[in-house]
């Protein structure tokens, strides 16, 4: 979309208007931001094992008003125990296709 300027001064608009709705605010990186969180969080909690890795975020909350907020953004979620939960399933997935590729 562009203006022209006749000269006769007047100004008309060129092209079709986008459709497409603009937002100020990122959208897109911030729910990939949010998907990459969520994945890491859950990785860590399915390596480490729920408690231990609740032993390792609850110190924050005695912390500074960061470290605070830090503690309630790493405290598992039910979204993030479903992703380790999925991740658990891919593992015991993969481990009983190489048990039966190695029995050949």
């Amino acid at each position: 979309m562009g203006f022209v300027v006749h000269p006769d001064g007047v100004v008309t608009a060129i092209g079709r208007p986008s459709s497409r709705l603009r937002f100020g605010f990122p959208l897109k990186g911030f729910l990939l931001a949010l998907f990459i969180a969520v994945g890491v969080k859950a990785y860590l909690i399915w390596a480490l094992g729920a408690d231990v890795y609740l032993l390792q975020v609850e110190p924050l909350f005695a912390g500074s008003n960061l470290e605070q907020v830090a503690g309630q953004v790493l405290r598992p979620d039910a979204l993030t125990l479903w992703v380790a939960d999925r991740y658990q399933d891919v593992y015991t997935f993969l481990q009983a296709g190489l048990a039966a590729h190695r029995g050949e």
